[in-house]
C-alpha cells in the first residue's frame, strides 16, 4: 500500500487539478461548433485485455510520438504562466530514488524540470537539478549522453539557452535509442513517462491562471492521445515489479481524460 501510495502521489495531485481543469475544457470544446468529433476510444479494451508484445521498433516509435517537454513548458511561458519553483521535484528527493526503476522514472521527471526553468531563464536554479539528472544517468550506466561540465557551462548565459535545450533532449533521444538497443526499453519507457507526467504536473498546477487559459486546456485535453499511447507502453511491461501500479494509475487519470472529446478543425487552403 505504502509503496502505491509513492508511486501515485503525482498523479493524484493531477487528477486534483484536472478535475477542475476539465470543465473548462469541455466548456471551451463545446462552444466549436464548426468541428467534427472524434468519439472513437483509442484504447480498445481489448488490446488491454490481451497481453500485447511490442517489438524493440515499435516502443521507440511510440517513445517518439510523446510530446517533448519543451512543447508544454514553453507554451506556459508563452501564456503568461508566472514561473513556480514550488511545482518541481525538489531535487531533495533524489536520496529516495534506490531503484533502477525509481531512478528511470526520476531521470525523466528532473528532465522535463530543467527545461522548465531554462524556459523561464532560471539558470541559477538549474545547477542542483543538473546535478542530479547526471547523477541518475551515471547511476543507470547512460550519463554519457549528459555532459554536465557543458550544460553547466552553458547555462551561465540566458544567451545560451537553446543550445542547452537543444543538447539536453538530444541527450535523451539518444539515450532512449541506447537503452532500446541494449535490450534496456523498460527503463527508456520508464524515462519517457516521468518527462511526459511531470509535463502534465506543470500544467495542471499553475499558480496564476493566464488570460489565454483557453489554450493551455486545450493542449492538455490533446494529452488524451498520449495517454492512451502510454497506457499501451507500460501494459508491454505489466508483469515486471512496480509497472502494474503505473498503469493502476493511469487507468484514474484516463477516467477524467475519457470526458474530453477531441474535434478536428477544417479549414480551406489557402494561397499566399
Amino acid at each position: 500500500m505504502k509503496l502505491r501510495m509513492k508511486a501515485s502521489k503525482k498523479i493524484f495531485q493531477v487528477l486534483f487539478v484536472l478535475g477542475f481543469v476539465m470543465v473548462s475544457i469541455i466548456q471551451f470544446t463545446s462552444c466549436n461548433s464548426n468541428k467534427r468529433e472524434d468519439a472513437t476510444d483509442l484504447l480498445s479494451d481489448s488490446l488491454i485485455s490481451e497481453q500485447v508484445k511490442m517489438t524493440d521498433e515499435m516502443v521507440g516509435e511510440m517513445i517518439t510520438s510523446v510530446p517533448n517537454p519543451v512543447e508544454m513548458t514553453s507554451l506556459l511561458q508563452r501564456s503568461g504562466v508566472v514561473y513556480s519553483q514550488e511545482i518541481l521535484n525538489p531535487t531533495t528527493n533524489i536520496s529516495k530514488y534506490n531503484t533502477n526503476f525509481k531512478k528511470a522514472l526520476n531521470l525523466g521527471v528532473y528532465g522535463t524540470d530543467l527545461v522548465y526553468m531554462n524556459i523561464y531563464d532560471r539558470t541559477v536554479s538549474t545547477l542542483s537539478y543538473l546535478k542530479n539528472l547526471t547523477d541518475l544517468a551515471n547511476d543507470l550506466r547512460v550519463g554519457q549522453f549528459f555532459d554536465r561540465e557543458t550544460l553547466s557551462r552553458l547555462s551561465e548565459s540566458s544567451k545560451n539557452i537553446d543550445s542547452v535545450l537543444f543538447i539536453t533532449n538530444s541527450g535523451f533521444d539518444k539515450m532512449s535509442r541506447y537503452l532500446i538497443e541494449q535490450k534496456r526499453s523498460n527503463l527508456a519507457v520508464l524515462v519517457s513517462y516521468g518527462t511526459w507526467i511531470e509535463s502534465l504536473s506543470l500544467a495542471t498546477r499553475v499558480k496564476t491562471v493566464p488570460p489565454n487559459k483557453e489554450t493551455i486546456y486545450s493542449r492538455i485535453g490533446e494529452q488524451k492521445v498520449v495517454l492512451d499511447n502510454m497506457i499501451l507502453l507500460l501494459h508491454s511491461y505489466k508483469n515486471e515489479p512496480n509497472f502494474k501500479e503505473l498503469i493502476d494509475d493511469l487507468f484514474d487519470l484516463k477516467k477524467e481524460f475519457d470526458k474530453v472529446k477531441i474535434t478536428y478543425v477544417y479549414a480551406e487552403p489557402t494561397m499566399k
